[in-house]
């Protein structure tokens, strides 16, 4: 408990410090310039969730793999860019997330070594498919992060949620971790999750990719050292960042959009709209209401998962659940929306 009270006070000084540096010197306002933010308002509000979970993991660095705090630097300088403009073209980005994770791969030396179906079992015994693999995973995770960015909470809430179950694992000794890295990450994200659902801090492109980015490594830690768990099971908890990723780039195909052009159809960006077109009585907070929607949601799913976390069978027909959610939930509201 006296942690958790330390890491708050320590969390609060470095939020207070970065809100007064952007109020002072006016950067990572966010304004809400772009398509994937503007609906949530006009107000102006600091970008500076990622910088404030950096400093975090730097205070508490020794429960932290070197190349991973080294390499979590550069994905989070990558998201500053793009969040004052100085890096303004998304297939840049791209290029550079692939660069540093490459390299980041090649001293970190966990992969996703199983998917538990033959027929992937030959390529995975391949050591450049598994490098490959996990690369694309990663980037996946990070884009889809950045995705699901644009309410109050969502993107802090659902990886609150993913640590939440990773800790009571921990605790019940379900899995093995070596140190204290997920309760560290789990109290740095919640006091994270607090400030964004009151409106105080955004993460920003670099808040984005940094969290997923160390919530990713962690998860692939885990799988790779906890082999009686389903790979499936650490799927499960990535899927909605990972679905959304990948949806949005097939639905822009078929609609002859730029894959990686911002927009305002995402799934969280459509319950916004129809909460907000009902004129509820909590309308006001339609924002945050969608977030919650969507990670009480997953929270649901994921307590259901931890029963059956060495069953692949379970988890694939869980994550086929999820999808089919997903799916029928947007055609609903597309076409009520239309209407």
């Amino acid at each position: 408990m006296f942690f958790i009270f330390k890491s708050f006070f320590i969390l609060t000084i470095i939020f207070l410090f970065f809100n007064f540096i952007t109020i002072k010197f006016k950067i990572l306002q966010s304004k809400f310039h772009n398509k994937h933010q503007k609906l949530v308002g006009e107000e102006s509000i600091p970008l500076i969730g990622g910088a404030i979970f950096f400093i975090y993991i730097l205070i508490n660095n020794s429960n932290f793999d070197n190349y991973l705090v080294i390499f979590s630097f550069f994905i989070l300088i990558i998201g500053f860019f793009s969040d004052i403009n100085f890096i303004t073209t998304p297939n840049k980005r791209l290029l550079l997330q692939l660069v540093i994770i490459s390299l980041f791969l090649t001293f970190f030396e966990y992969r996703i070594t199983d998917l538990r179906i033959d027929y992937f079992g030959e390529f995975f015994s391949n050591n450049y498919f598994k490098y490959i693999f996990t690369i694309v995973c990663i980037l996946i995770l990070i884009n889809g992060s950045n995705f699901i960015d644009g309410s109050n909470g969502l993107n802090l809430g659902y990886f609150f949620s993913v640590l939440l179950v990773l800790q009571y694992l921990i605790n019940n000794q379900f899995i093995n971790v070596e140190n204290d890295v997920v309760y560290i990450c789990l109290i740095g994200i919640s006091f994270l999750f607090i400030l964004n659902l009151l409106n105080f801090l955004y993460l920003g492109d670099s808040g984005a990719y940094l969290v997923s980015f160390v919530i990713g490594a962690i998860l692939i830690y885990i799988h790779q050292n906890n082999s009686h768990i389903s790979p499936y099971f650490i799927a499960l908890l990535l899927w909605y960042p990972a679905f959304e990723n990948f949806f949005s780039i097939v639905r822009k195909k078929i609609n002859k959009i730029n894959p990686v052009d911002p927009d305002t159809d995402h799934l969280h960006q459509l319950i916004f709209k129809f909460i907000n077109k009902r004129n509820f009585i909590f309308y006001k907070y339609s924002n945050q209401i969608s977030s919650i929607i969507i990670v009480l949601y997953s929270s649901i799913v994921f307590l259901i998962s931890i029963n059956f976390i060495t069953k692949t069978n379970h988890m694939i027909l869980l994550i086929i659940l999820n999808i089919i959610v997903y799916l029928v939930t947007y055609t609903y509201l597309k076409i009520k929306i239309k209407k």
